[in-house]
């Protein structure tokens, strides 16, 4: 659940309410107890950039290290936003013990060819 940056060292909370279901090694209750508080510190507003789109606006951001999600109030705007998603594909996440992720369920995700 912490993942190292493989260009700056930087350790980062690595968990999503989307993609993280469960913590191996902990019963179901605890697993559930911990994420919750964990999912409530990466949404805490003091770690969170809120964008205030313009014309010609443009995000790029390092999902390496961040976790995001699209905003859900913006039926208010008068506007017709296009947005273009870009990924590229790249390396496998390191933990602070130096090893690399594996995939515990599923497959490993990978891009359109």
């Amino acid at each position: 659940m912490v993942r190292v940056h493989p260009e700056t060292g930087e350790r980062g909370l690595f968990v999503t309410p989307g993609f993280t279901s469960r913590i191996l090694g902990v019963s179901p209750a605890q697993s559930d107890r911990i994420l919750d508080l964990l999912f409530e510190e990466v949404t805490n507003p003091a770690y969170t950039v809120r964008v205030r789109w313009q014309n010609n606006s443009i995000g790029v951001w390092d999902n390496r290290i961040t976790a995001h999600l699209a905003p859900a109030d913006l039926d208010h705007l008068d506007v017709v936003r296009v947005l273009y998603r870009t990924t590229v594909e790249g390396d496998v996440p390191v933990g602070v013990d130096g090893q690399p992720s594996r995939s515990v369920a599923g497959s490993a995700f990978h891009g359109a060819d």
